[in-house]
């Protein structure tokens, strides 16, 4: 299972990314489109920093992961800022839920880890069965130029007084599947512990997802660069897609 050892630390290794631009960007959307309901699923929501931006923007928002490790932290930051939000471990490629909402929504490549043929369908065609007529599904994953040029072959490195990883991947151009494997050293009293994991991202195109979201029920209305909030070019690195239900 992924993001066991490294959840405890996932925070503070990625305190670069730039959340407040990315949920600037979703509220832009959200004016652009008019939408107006504030039942919100999140996807994949880790230990859960948009989960919180939601809430705090007056969002009834739930947060999902497959990783119970990760949303352990969640809920234990949410609890430390006072703020009731509710997580649960799920796979979003089999959703069982209670209740339908108004936009469901997935950050920081929730999507790209669905590598075997046939999950971005299920994905996608569960999202449907838990999204309001006319709902939105609001998506971002990194796009196959960054898992083959910015990621594929290279290795990373992170330190800090607590911790440090190192990050080697590895890219397929036959499978467009990109495997990474991390090791993090982690700080306890005067000795480190070290954590290994490894996992395993999938490349799409735009014109593979968008195939699959008109196949599951979604008209995609746009692809922006979820950096930028721009139009996207052939170097974007991470893709929002924007897609309401069709109505049954």
């Amino acid at each position: 299972m992924i993001y066991q050892g490294f959840a405890r630390v996932y925070d503070q290794l990625m305190k670069d990314t730039p959340y407040d631009t990315w949920f600037e960007n979703l509220q832009k959307i959200i004016k652009s489109y008019d939408i107006k309901g504030k039942e919100v699923l999140e996807l994949a929501c880790g230990t859960g920093a948009m989960t919180r931006k939601l809430y705090k923007a007056g969002y009834k928002v739930l947060g999902t992961d497959l990783s119970q490790e990760m949303l352990e932290i969640a809920l234990e930051t949410s609890y430390d800022q006072n703020l009731k939000i509710q997580f649960i471990q799920q796979d979003m490629t089999s959703l069982d839920l209670f209740h339908k909402y108004d936009m469901i929504v997935s950050f920081c490549d929730g999507f790209n880890y669905l590598i075997e043929d046939g999950q971005l369908d299920k994905a996608l065609d569960s999202c449907r069965a838990y999204i309001k007529d006319q709902g939105y599904l609001i998506f971002d994953i990194s796009s196959d130029y960054k898992l083959e040029h910015v990621l594929g072959q290279n290795v990373f490195t992170e330190t800090s007084d607590e911790a440090c990883y190192i990050w080697e991947n590895y890219y397929d151009e036959k499978s467009k599947i990109l495997e990474f494997d991390l090791t993090l050293f982690e700080k306890q009293g005067n000795m480190y512990q070290r954590h290994d994991e490894v996992h395993k991202q999938r490349a799409y195109t735009i014109d593979e997802i968008q195939t699959s979201m008109a196949k599951n029920g979604f008209e995609c209305l746009e692809v922006i660069d979820t950096n930028t909030g721009e139009k996207v070019t052939p170097e974007s690195e991470r893709w929002l897609f924007i897609g309401r239900k069709i109505n049954e």
